[in-house]
This record gives C-alpha cells, sequence and structure tokens, in this order.
C-alpha cells in the first residue's frame, strides 16, 4: 500500500484496509469473490481520539466516488458493498482511497492509497444435471439479520414457512439472508414463472439460507457484543399488513443491503396473515402485538447499548410502533435519550388520529427527529382510506399531515410499481434520502434530494423529480 503524508508525526493516525486477517493495497487486490462486510478501514497507528475531524473520498472514476465525513460515518455503513453493482471488477483496475484528517493537535494530515480490483473468472465447468443445488458460499452475499416474533413456530423444513400466521409467545433468533451479486437497488429477486423460475435460486434471488432460534439471555447478549465491534449503531424495522415472516427478513436484509448500513440490522415480524384478503385479521393482530412490541422495545433500548438505535415501521407496523413507544415512553421516559431517529413510512393510520393524538405524544415523549414519508401515489393506502372512510396518515396532497416536530417527506411521483406502497425501500431516491439522514444526520432542509412546498402557511419537503 503506497502513502502520502503531511505533517507526519509520532501521534499520527494511519490507516489501512483489510478484512482482519489480510491488508489490501496495489498488490493484495480486491476481488469480486472479496467478502466485502468483513473489509474495514481499521486504525493501525494511533488512536480514535487522536482525531478532531476526520473525510474519506472512495473513487473509481470521475463519475463513481463517494465521501465520508466522520469515522463514525464510515463505520455505520458497508463501503465497498456497491463495486459489484458498478461492475468495479470488470471496468476498473484501482480504487483510491482519500483520507484527509486533523488531529487534536490542530496538525492536519492527508493519507492517499489505490488497491488493485482484480475479476475472478470461474472456469467453464461440464454441465452435467444434479438435483442438488451446487451454488458455494461466495456465488452470492449473505446478510445476517437478528429477528423478534410473537408468530407461531411451525418447525418445517421450508424456512419461508418456518413461522406461520398465528399468535404466539415472543421469541428471538437470527437468520441469514442470502443477496444475488446481480442484485439491483431496491429490489427483492424472486423466482417468476413468466422467466420459467420455478425454484429459489441463490445467484438470482434473494433467499433465507438459515434461522437460528435464541433464548432472551443469548440473544441479547451476543446483539449487545456485534454492536460494541460495528459502529454501535442498530436499525429496527417493523413490517406492515400482508407480510410473512419470510417477506420480512428479506426486506430487512434487502434494507441493510442497499442501505450500506454497517450496523446491526433487526426485524420484528408480527402475526400478518400474509394475505390480501384477511386485512381485518391483520388490524386485529397489529393492536393485539402491540403489547409485546412495547415488551421488547424495552429490551432492545436497554440491553444493546447502541450509540445510534434507528426505529423504521411501514404501513400497518406504524400502528404497533407508534402505540408501544408511547406507552413504553410513559414507563421509561428516560429511554428516549437511547433513540436516534423514527422513520414512518407509508402509515396505514387515520390522518386526524396521528395528527391529534399520535404524533404530538410523540414528538412530546420522544424528543427526538420524527420523518414521516408519504404519497399520492399509494394504492393501497388509497384502498384503506376507501374501507374506513377517512385520510391515512400516509396520504399526500391537499390534506397531507404537517405536525410540530414531524418532517413530512412527500414520495409522490417517485415509485411505478403496481401499488407503489413500498417505496421507501424501492426507490433509489428514497433509499438515498434515508442513506443521507442516516449517514450525516442531516435534516430536510440540508438534503440535495429534497425540495421546500409552501402552501397554506405550511411547509413540508418533496422528493425531486427526475433523481430516481
Amino acid at each position: 500500500m503506497t502513502f502520502s503524508f503531511t505533517h507526519a508525526q509520532t501521534n499520527s493516525v494511519v490507516f489501512e484496509l483489510n478484512d482482519g486477517y489480510q491488508k489490501f493495497d496495489a498488490t493484495n487486490c480486491l476481488t469480486n469473490k472479496t467478502d466485502y462486510s468483513k473489509v474495514q478501514l481499521s486504525i493501525v497507528k494511533g488512536e480514535l481520539s487522536n482525531l478532531k475531524s476526520f473525510q474519506l473520498v472512495i473513487t473509481l472514476s470521475d463519475e463513481i466516488t463517494y465521501t465520508f465525513n466522520s469515522y463514525n460515518e464510515l463505520r455505520n455503513t458497508d463501503p465497498l458493498s456497491w463495486l459489484e453493482g458498478n461492475e468495479a471488477f470488470k471496468n476498473f483496475k484501482n480504487i483510491h482511497f482519500n483520507i484527509q484528517t486533523q488531529l487534536q493537535s490542530g496538525k492536519k494530515e492527508q493519507q492517499k492509497f489505490a488497491v488493485c480490483l482484480k475479476e475472478i473468472v470461474p472456469k467453464p465447468k461440464m454441465i452435467t444435471r444434479s438435483l442438488t443445488n451446487t451454488t458455494k458460499k461466495k456465488d452470492y452475499i449473505e446478510i445476517p439479520v437478528s429477528f423478534a416474533t410473537d408468530r407461531n413456530d411451525t418447525n418445517d423444513s421450508d424456512l419461508n414457512d418456518r413461522f406461520g400466521t398465528k399468535r404466539a409467545d415472543l421469541k428471538y433468533g437470527r437468520v441469514v439472508v442470502s443477496i444475488p451479486y446481480t442484485h439491483k437497488l431496491g429490489e427483492i429477486e424472486r423466482p417468476s414463472y413468466w422467466r420459467l423460475e420455478f425454484s429459489e435460486d441463490p445467484t438470482k434471488h434473494v433467499m433465507l439460507q438459515s434461522v437460528k432460534m435464541q433464548d432472551k439471555e443469548t440473544y441479547f447478549k451476543q446483539m449487545a457484543e456485534r454492536i460494541a465491534k460495528n459502529g454501535k449503531s442498530t436499525f429496527l424495522f417493523v413490517h406492515g399488513y400482508n407480510v410473512t415472516f419470510a417477506d420480512a427478513a428479506r426486506r430487512a436484509a434487502q434494507i441493510t443491503f442497499d442501505l450500506r448500513f454497517g450496523g446491526e440490522p433487526v426485524f420484528y415480524s408480527w402475526p400478518s396473515q400474509g394475505a390480501t384478503t384477511k386485512y381485518t385479521v391483520d388490524e386485529a393482530n397489529i393492536e393485539w402485538a402491540k403489547h409485546n412490541m412495547k415488551n421488547f422495545l424495552r429490551d432492545y433500548l436497554t440491553k444493546t447499548k447502541a450509540d445510534d438505535i434507528y426505529l423504521v415501521a411501514h404501513s400497518m407496523g406504524n400502528r404497533g410502533l407508534t402505540k408501544a413507544l408511547i406507552d413504553l415512553m410513559n414507563e421509561h421516559p428516560e429511554l428516549k435519550d437511547k433513540i436516534t431517529e423514527v422513520i414512518l413510512a407509508a402509515p396505514d393510520i387515520d390522518a386526524d388520529v396521528f395528527r391529534r393524538d399520535i404524533a404530538p405524544k410523540m414528538v412530546q415523549k420522544i424528543a427526538k427527529p420524527i420523518t414521516l414519508y408519504v404519497s399520492s401515489d399509494d394504492l393501497a393506502l388509497i384502498a384503506s382510506r376507501k374501507v374506513h372512510g377517512n385520510p391515512r396518515a400516509g396520504d399526500a396532497g391537499k390534506g397531507v399531515v404537517i405536525v410540530p416536530g414531524v418532517e413530512t417527506i412527500d414520495a409522490s411521483g417517485v415509485d411505478t410499481s403496481f401499488l407503489s406502497h413500498s417505496y421507501f425501500a424501492t426507490t433509489k431516491t428514497i433509499i438515498e434520502d434515508i442513506l443521507d439522514l442516516i449517514k450525516s444526520g442531516k435534516r430536510a432542509p440540508d438534503r440535495e434530494t429534497l425540495e421546500r412546498v409552501s402552501q397554506e402557511n405550511v411547509t413540508y419537503w418533496k422528493v425531486k423529480q427526475g433523481k430516481n
């Protein structure tokens, strides 16, 4: 590895790219078979406490560059996961790192180095008939995700059916989800009959690889240890209506990967029926689950010892998360200091109830940033509005929900999918906006993906068109 410094001092902070075992430099290349999740920019000389400021610019070309403005920001993401998506190993020979730091003493230093890139092309194999999947681990990326669920455990050998739709006691575990190298931002690749795909293939599809159950003590102990090692950051995702356990696991892994989130991903799966015709059953079950969700949140906030905790809910899942949070804050107001941000995406909640009862209590009791994503294109919420006879909190347009202390982001026009309901996780612009929010902590006025909207004496934010 080649270094260049200014003001080299005995208290210099020196970095290198490694995976804990080997250093990557101009001669030891990153390859398309490297496990990027284990690669990190490590401090090999000096201490983090010596740094007053830090900036890292990673460059493949003039058009492909990423900037990190703090070392903690870097540790909270997976900075190399985008290499495969940009076909870096096919199109580029090197990736360049430019690190600029200022020490507590005031001295400024610069460290530059290049790491070579190498594409490994597998040798042609003789095609034989086989009834078993012979795919090797390195043919896809594995994303471990922690989960809590109050669904019944079916013990089915098919991991897609491992947890059912019945109510049960709260249980804990870890699921490993594979994501193919051909993954496209925002997608959950699944088998398609139109493509004559009749079974899952980890080289093409996002799929569950393993489920491991854990007792409560082991679960939180190991989670705390991982968080302490991986940037002390974590997010909790609560899914919405018409979602199975497997659906929730795949979505949590996709969010983790697309956000390049380097902390601890966690999801809570309540007993949604996973069927469009069971809307009223889901409504009853999310109301039932809020007590378990509150107890889980209490343990999650107290036992993990994370510095940054992001709470994310989608659709009907917002009903459980918001009510559980308010109940928890009533019982343990001191836990508000554990929360960094609450993100409410397309909430299927009565807009008037949210505006009058829920949002003001959350703003007062949590006293932390709350971001609300809404859209006028959301067909699922349009259907819910017709069923209930009242607008939903996730609706945009004339009755868009504006509450002091909540930043409302209008995502209308950015999602062209069938229902336009999962735009928070499926559209490039929204993913980039959430990534910017998590990485930098910037509020809506400072995020480049957004523009101010003022009408009838209210102000909210809209995703810029043409950015998706």
